[in-house]
C-alpha cells in the first residue's frame, strides 16, 4: 500500500501503479511485436514461475491476475469493473467502430431478456436456415466427394442463420446482407490485429493508411442502407394498422426494447445488430470449425458422435430443441476443442475505480486486468493429462454425482473462463452453443468429411493461426465433404428427420 500510495503522488497510472514481474521485454512495443508472434509463451512462463501471484506481460500493458481472486471480482459492477470498456479497447473501438457499444447496453438487455429464453421456439427457425445454408454452401454431387475452404464456409452458414434470427425471412436470403455481415467481421478483426501494433500517438493518423479500417466503415454504410428502411417501414405500419403484427426477430425485439431517443435511432439500432454479428458469427464459425477439424483428425470419434445424437433424438421421439442438452458426448467434445483450441488466450477486464482485495492487494482506476484462462485449463492440478486430447473429458466428470448440470460447453466457472466468468459472462454463449451444435448434428448425420489428402497426406490436423492472444483455425485449410447415402443416415438416425 504504501509503494502505491508513493507511485500515484508521482503520477504514475493504472497498471504501472502495481509492483508486480514483468514477463517479456519491459519496453512496451519490443513486447508488442512479441505478443503478435507468440502470446502463449509469456503468459505460460509467468502462469509458472508466478502460480498464485499477479504478473505484467507486454510491459505495463496486462496485469495478469491468478484464478484465487476470481470470486471477489466476478460478481463487481460494470461501474467498478468494466468487462465492456474492455472489450471496445480490445477491439479499437474507434477505429474498428465497435465503440457504440459503449453508447448503452440494450444488445445486452434484449439477449438475456428476450433472445435465451425464446431459444426454444427459434430452434426450427434455426434447424431450417442451417440446413439449407449448409446444401447451398456444400453444392455436393451426389456420391461424389467436393472440397470446400471449411472455414469460409461456416462463417457463410453461420451468417444465414444469424440473419434468419435476426431479421427473419426472407430478408435473412438477401445476399447483400449475407456478404456484409460475413467481410464486416474480417475487416474488423483485420483492423483490430493491424491497430493493435500502432503506437496510440500514431493510430489516429496510421487508421487513414489501412485498407480494412475504410472496409469497416463502408460495411456500416451499406448496412444502414440496408436495413434503416426496414425499420421506418416496420414503425410505420405499427402506427398505421392496428391489426400489425410484429417480427418475431431480434431486430423487432431492439425496436421493441429501446428506451430513449438514442436506442431508437435507427442508425444506432442498425450499427448494433451488426457489432452482434461480429460477436455471433465470427466466434461461432471459430469454434464450429475447430471441432470439425478435431473430427477429421481424429475419424474414429464421427461414430461415436453420430451414435449420441441419435440416441438423444430417439429419447424425445423426434428431433426437439431439448435433443441438444441430451447430448453429453457431442457436448464434451466440443469442449475438449475449445480447450486445445481456444479462441483467446485470456480475458480483460478495465478497472473503474481503486479495487483493494481482501489480501490487500490494489487494482487501482485505470488498470487492465486479464486471467491466464488457457494456461488454467492446461494445468494438470485442474485437468489431467492436459496436454492429451480426451474428447469425454467432461462427459466423465458430468457422471459424477452432483454434476451432471456442470462442465458444459456454455457453463462458465474459475477453471473455464473462454466465455468469462460471473455476472458479465457472455450473454449470447447459450445462442451460439445451439448454433454450433446444430451445425455439427446435421454434418455428422448427412455428411462425411475428411481432410484434403493431396494437401495433408499425413491426416494431421490443419495448424491454427495465431494472432495477439487469439488462435483462429486455419482459414484456407479444404476439408472434403460427400453426402451420405440413405442407409448410412438410417443406420444411426432412429427417429431422425433432418
Amino acid at each position: 500500500m504504501v509503494s502505491f500510495g508513493i507511485k500515484k503522488f508521482f503520477s504514475f497510472h493504472g497498471n504501472a501503479l502495481v509492483d508486480a514481474p514483468v514477463v517479456g521485454p519491459k519496453f512496451t512495443y519490443l513486447s508488442k511485436l512479441q505478443f503478435f508472434h507468440n502470446a502463449w509463451d509469456p503468459i505460460q512462463e509467468g502462469y509458472q514461475k508466478y502460480s498464485g501471484q499477479i504478473y505484467k506481460v507486454v510491459g505495463n500493458d496486462m496485469l495478469v491476475i491468478p484464478n484465487k481472486y476470481v470470486n471477489e471480482l466476478r460478481n463487481l459492477p460494470e461501474e467498478r469493473l468494466s468487462s465492456m470498456k474492455a472489450q471496445i479497447e480490445n477491439f479499437q473501438g474507434l477505429y474498428s467502430t465497435v465503440d457504440v457499444f459503449l453508447e448503452g447496453n440494450l444488445h445486452t438487455r434484449v439477449v438475456q431478456s428476450k433472445l435465451t429464453p425464446k431459444l426454444g421456439t427459434l430452434f426450427p427457425s434455426s434447424c431450417q436456415e442451417i440446413e439449407y445454408a449448409l446444401n447451398k454452401e456444400l453444392g455436393l454431387v451426389e456420391g461424389q466427394w467436393a472440397p470446400t475452404i471449411m472455414f469460409h464456409t461456416v462463417v457463410r452458414v453461420v451468417a444465414h442463420n444469424f440473419a434468419r434470427i435476426s431479421l427473419g425471412f426472407p430478408l435473412c436470403r438477401n445476399e447483400e446482407w449475407l456478404r456484409t455481415a460475413f467481410e464486416y467481421p474480417e475487416s474488423v478483426f483485420r483492423t483490430v490485429i493491424q491497430m493493435r501494433l500502432v503506437p496510440n500517438l500514431l493510430k489516429p493518423f496510421i487508421a487513414h493508411f489501412i485498407p480494412d479500417a475504410w472496409a469497416v466503415s463502408r460495411h456500416l454504410r451499406k448496412a444502414k442502407k440496408m436495413i434503416i428502411p426496414v425499420i421506418q417501414r416496420r414503425r410505420q405500419q405499427e402506427e398505421s394498422s392496428p391489426d400489425y403484427e410484429k417480427p418475431y426477430d431480434f431486430l423487432q425485439w431492439m425496436m421493441d426494447e429501446a428506451k430513449d431517443w438514442r436506442e431508437r435511432k435507427p442508425e444506432n439500432l442498425v450499427h448494433r445488430l451488426l457489432v452482434l454479428a461480429l460477436a455471433s458469427v465470427h466466434t461461432s464459425s471459430m469454434a464450429a470449425t475447430q471441432v470439425i477439424f478435431d473430427l477429421c483428425a481424429r475419424p474414429e470419434w464421427k461414430d461415436i458422435l453420430r451414435d449420441d445424437i441419435a440416441q438423444a433424438i430417439r429419447r424425445d421421439g423426434g428431433w426437439k430443441k431439448t435433443s441438444l442438452s441430451k447430448m453429453w458426448k457431442l457436448d464434451s467434445f466440443m469442449r475438449e476443442s475449445q480447450r486445445m483450441n481456444p479462441p483467446s488466450l485470456r480475458f480483460k477486464r478495465s478497472v473503474e475505480t481503486d479495487i483493494v482485495l481482501s489480501d490487500g492487494l490494489v487494482l487501482p482506476k485505470g488498470a487492465h486486468t486479464v486471467m491466464p484462462i488457457v494456461p488454467i485449463t492446461m494445468d494438470p492440478s485442474i485437468n489431467e493429462d492436459p496436454s492429451t486430447f480426451d474428447g469425454l473429458r467432461c462427459y466423465k466428470k458430468r457422471l459424477q454425482e452432483g454434476h451432471s448440470n456442470q462442465h458444459q460447453f456454455a457453463t462458465t466457472s474459475t477453471t473455464n473462463m473462454h466465455f468469462g466468468h460471473g455476472k458479465y459472462s457472455c450473454p449470447g454463449r447459450f445462442f451460439a452453443t445451439n448454433t454450433v451444435k446444430i451445425i455439427l448434428v446435421y454434418m455428422l448425420m448427412n455428411y462425411d468429411f475428411r481432410i484434403d489428402e493431396e494437401e495433408n497426406k499425413t491426416g494431421v490436423r490443419p495448424p491454427n493461426v495465431p494472432a495477439h492472444e487469439y488462435l483462429f483455425p486455419n482459414p484456407h485449410a479444404k476439408v472434403f465433404f460427400r453426402e451420405r447415402t440413405e442407409r448410412e443416415k438410417k443406420l444411426y438416425s432412429g427417429e431422425w428427420e433432418g
